[in-house]
């Protein structure tokens, strides 16, 4: 005979486990949460990219370009011509062009014309070729009644002083010739 171990017995149900598998409803809500934080990331990048497209356009040398070609330049100049070669792109070009552009309007008014080739269009970059650009900013002042050109070196795009001495130093050869 088999003698109960306890007079009482209990009896144990299955604990349910949590399911792993949302409802309906709480998928629903995190579908959504998702979305909006896509939706919000999203915004987020498209307005850095558009906030630092207009920063970065505020100041680029093709906003300074006086549109003269330098052939024309060739035909029309009576004075030494201060010719950029430049690129969008570059980052010196955008702190150079803004100097160069400044000292044009001031002490060079009428000393100087201003020529701006942008490297990036194809014509221009025969042009580069013939000036004997390998580096950006390329500047130069050019005399096209003698057809001299003389370089300013980059070791001069330092400061608007350092620049317009090189320029004056250019502008003082042009009139030995």
């Amino acid at each position: 005979m088999i003698a109960p171990t306890s007079s009482k017995m209990t009896l144990q149900l299955p604990v349910e486990k949590p399911s792993a598998v949302p409802t309906q409803a709480k998928a629903a809500a995190m579908f959504k949460r998702s979305f909006l934080l896509v939706l919000m990331i999203t915004s987020l990048v498209f307005a850095s990219a558009f906030a630092t497209q207009l920063w970065m356009t505020k100041d680029l040398p093709s906003s300074y370009d006086p549109g003269l070609s330098i052939e024309t330049a060739f035909k029309t100049s009576k004075v030494p011509l201060l010719v950029e070669f430049y690129s969008d792109t570059c980052g010196t070009c955008k702190q150079l062009t803004p100097v160069i552009h400044e000292l044009k309007e001031g002490p060079y008014k009428h000393r100087l014309t201003l020529v701006m080739l942008d490297v990036s269009e194809p014509a221009n970059q025969d042009i580069a070729k013939l000036f004997g650009v390998d580096a950006l900013p390329g500047v130069f002042v050019f005399d096209p009644h003698h057809m001299k050109k003389h370089p300013i070196k980059p070791e001069f795009f330092t400061s608007k002083g350092t620049l317009q001495q090189a320029i004056d130093k250019a502008l003082s050869k042009t009139m030995n010739l």
